[in-house]
């Protein structure tokens, strides 16, 4: 769960002469575990499962769009997502910081992709973001606005997709067999920005069943490009040269709720659906500790799990102590 490898001497002798399942020895070799450096392991690990990191070596970025674009932020962005896991994890801080945070972590290539300040060198530093900074949690950050782009514009679907898959816990269904997809064979429809694509996609009722669950979701982040940096226009080929189309991120969410752009997303999964993240986030950790997917008998175990994660204001180092102490992990 902690390390990805074989327990050390300690465990073994304590596991040899049956003290492990005494609680405080038990908590004590957790806190051991999570201070020392092959933690960094789990964080790898159970990031790219729960966060889909790898998504950024998926996407070829476009030159024509983002001609100033150095793949070797691809790194650079992985790390960011990385690093900040590991400060709210380290520093016992809430997951709420996944949602919305007034800080990153950043190296000198990133903060300077960003427009921010700070970072002197390759290392990862802690920065302190501006509320006029649009930054601020894992939607704004590079691994998750590249990683679900197509490289030369935003996918508001993927992003849609990733938010109710991995924040929420809850994917929407795959689409029916007899659903078309974008027609991309038509050069015209092509050079369209993908919102309006969606938007002649949507026009045919069977998809629009489905699309008026997931599209508003992404629609809220088209201020950022595919190069995760802010922008007021979309920019697309006509001919030899690009024309820009002002950028549109109003959106009405399934239940009804209005938002416009990134702040307005930002605030309403901190206050309409942080119970819903709380209990997702319990579900993923959970499930990497397990090593398996969760099944119907887990419910109530999850459920209370997440309901002592609330109360802890959502700290992830305490999840990680409880599921360790858990009877569903020891039973594993």
């Amino acid at each position: 769960f902690l390390w990805s490898t074989m327990p050390d001497d300690h465990l073994f002798d304590l596991a040899r002469n049956g003290k492990l399942h005494e609680l405080g020895i038990l908590q004590g070799e957790v806190t051991r575990m999570l201070e020392d450096p092959r933690s960094w392991q789990f964080i790898e690990q159970f990031v790219d499962q729960w966060l889909d990191v790898g998504a950024l070596e998926r996407v070829a970025v476009d030159p024509d769009y983002y001609p100033n674009f150095d793949n070797a932020l691809k790194k650079s962005m992985r790390g960011e997502t990385l690093h900040f896991f590991s400060e709210v994890l380290r520093e016992n801080l809430s997951a709420l910081n996944f949602l919305d945070s007034d800080f990153t972590l950043l190296d000198e290539p990133l903060a300077n992709h960003y427009g921010l300040s700070g970072p002197r060198g390759s290392s990862f530093e802690r920065v302190s973001l501006k509320p006029t900074d649009p930054r601020g949690g894992v939607l704004a950050q590079g691994s998750f606005l590249l990683g679900n782009s197509t490289g030369d514009d935003s996918h508001p679907v993927k992003r849609a997709v990733w938010i109710r898959a991995r924040l929420l816990d809850d994917p929407p269904a795959d689409p029916p067999p007899n659903v078309p997809s974008l027609d991309t064979t038509n050069p015209d429809f092509a050079k369209l920005p993908v919102r309006e694509q969606l938007r002649i996609h949507r026009e045919d009722p069977s998809c629009n069943d489905c699309h008026r669950g997931i599209d508003p979701w992404g629609i809220a982040l088209e201020n950022f490009g595919g190069d995760g940096l802010w922008r007021e226009e979309i920019m697309r080929k006509k001919g030899k040269a690009m024309e820009g189309q002002a950028v549109v991120s109003a959106s009405t969410l399934p239940d009804g709720t209005e938002i416009e752009g990134l702040e307005d997303l930002k605030s309403y999964l901190m206050n309409q659906r942080r119970d819903r993240f709380a209990k997702a986030f319990t579900t993923k950790l959970v499930t990497y500790a397990l090593g398996r997917s969760l099944e119907l008998t887990d419910e109530k175990a999850v459920g209370e799990l997440s309901a002592h994660f609330n109360k802890s204001d959502h700290r992830i180092g305490d999840l990680i102590h409880l599921v360790a102490a858990s009877e569903l992990f020891h039973t594993k």
